[in-house]
């Protein structure tokens, strides 16, 4: 899966080219970069605790928002979760409820990890493909059946890095092959998976999208999706509690999701997804565990154009074009008419969602140009850039039951993200 393939080899032939010609090239193709940077301020080299009036929050406000996370542990709608909440680069609250483990007297701490999801989509794959594309390595305009020959069938030939991106390529939400134990084979039909709709034509968030986009950035970089996240964006940023397939030594640390029915056991230090997990646990579009520290410390390096702790992850242009609208002919007023039709098929980044002004997973009044990531386990992330405000929710709900559109409901009414969102904006005293 991570080997170099005979029949192309970008990083071979891209070797010793110089990284000021690859962002130069990267930028006229990805960028509004005006209109994107102007959401960028401040550097904060690095997340330190402080308190919430010394960067205009209110501390009672903050108080009452930790207080309704405590309820709904209380009143049983999920076992536990962790909340932090940063502003200009301090964390003003950071605080553990329930616990780990539905039923166990084993109580949630800061240091836990979570099953994110779909949050692995931003944490891992997004940003490790506009870091090839940074390297040179990739191009967005490259064809995805340049590295994975399969892609090519039911008239997909055409289809581009940019389209997996930005969630544009055709494909349908996903392919699930649980009943064919050849890992390989699952990834020829995933591959061969036929159009959904006419690519460039509309957002359909889709799982095997990013599945495949994965598959994309091990064939480009030569590495498997996790060693080169490690290699490239949680390392250097210090984030060692992010990883795919948690050791043996963390699973201790790791909340438990849900009962799996498929392997006969209560999901801990395992990605829930069933199709994920038959494949080996990494994949593009879910399987990254994390903190809720972590996770601050990379929206703090996206708030802060790329960089956190002296390290440069991303050029400021490319951070920035992440999380500006990279599908500005999709209409915010035709598809924001609910919670699933808001992850679905609302305006887009690269990997990430935008604040929208009626279905949110971030709630009804972030800034516009907020952008953050939905996980369906109950995980949560928004970062108001206007605010230069961070919020991360992680709990351990698990995936809802029955996955559709009722279930994604019952799932953001039990874990109260908007409430929580909506909470730490209002805790702002110095709009």
């Amino acid at each position: 899966m991570c080997t170099e393939h005979g029949f192309f080899n970008r990083r071979r032939l891209l070797q010793g080219l110089g990284r000021t010609a690859a962002v130069a090239a990267f930028a006229p193709a990805v960028l509004s970069a005006r209109v994107a940077e102007a959401h960028i301020q401040t550097t904060y080299e690095r997340l330190v605790p402080g308190r919430p009036e010394g960067v205009g929050l209110c501390s009672e406000r903050i108080e009452d928002v930790f207080a309704r996370i405590q309820r709904r542990v209380t009143d049983g709608l999920f076992p536990g979760a962790v909340a932090l909440v940063a502003r200009r680069g301090r964390i003003v609250g950071h605080r553990a409820f329930g616990s780990r483990v539905r039923g166990a007297d084993e109580p949630m701490t800061l240091d836990t990890l979570f099953d994110l999801l779909s949050i692995t989509k931003v944490l891992a794959t997004a940003t490790s493909a506009v870091i090839l594309v940074e390297d040179g390595v990739l191009r967005m305009n490259d064809r995805v059946a340049d590295f994975i020959p399969e892609f090519a069938a039911n008239g997909k030939q055409a289809i581009k890095v940019r389209d997996m991106l930005r969630y544009t390529a055709g494909l349908p939400l996903d392919s699930q092959f649980l009943d064919d134990p050849d890992a390989e084979r699952v990834w020829q039909r995933m591959a061969e998976a036929p159009l959904e709709y006419v690519p460039g034509t509309q957002v359909l968030y889709s799982d095997l999208t990013y599945r495949l986009l994965g598959r994309v950035i091990e064939v480009a970089s030569g590495m498997d999706l996790d060693a080169f996240a490690k290699a490239r964006i949680w390392g250097p940023l210090g984030m060692s509690d992010t990883t795919f397939n948690p050791p043996a030594a963390l699973i201790s640390r790791t909340a438990a999701t849900g009962y799996s029915e498929l392997r006969g056991r209560v999901l801990r230090g395992e990605v829930q997804d069933e199709q994920d997990h038959a494949l080996g646990g990494i994949a593009g579009c879910d399987g990254v565990f994390s903190t809720a520290r972590d996770i601050a410390v990379f929206c703090q390096m996206i708030l802060n154009g790329g960089r956190y702790g002296g390290v440069r992850v991303l050029s400021r242009q490319a951070a920035a074009a992440m999380v500006s609208n990279q599908t500005p002919e999709v209409r915010e007023s035709e598809t924001d008419v609910s919670p699933i039709a808001n992850l679905l098929l609302t305006p887009k980044g690269y990997g990430w969602e935008l604040a929208t002004h009626r279905f949110s997973s971030g709630g009804s009044r972030l800034s516009s140009g907020s952008c953050g990531k939905a996980g369906g386990t109950g995980c949560f992330l928004w970062i108001d850039r206007r605010r230069e405000l961070i919020g991360v929710i992680l709990t351990n709900h698990g995936v809802p039951t029955p996955f559709d559109e009722i279930g994604w409901n019952r799932m953001l009414d039990a874990v109260g993200n908007t409430e929580f969102f909506d909470g730490i904006v209002n805790a702002v005293i110095d709009d």
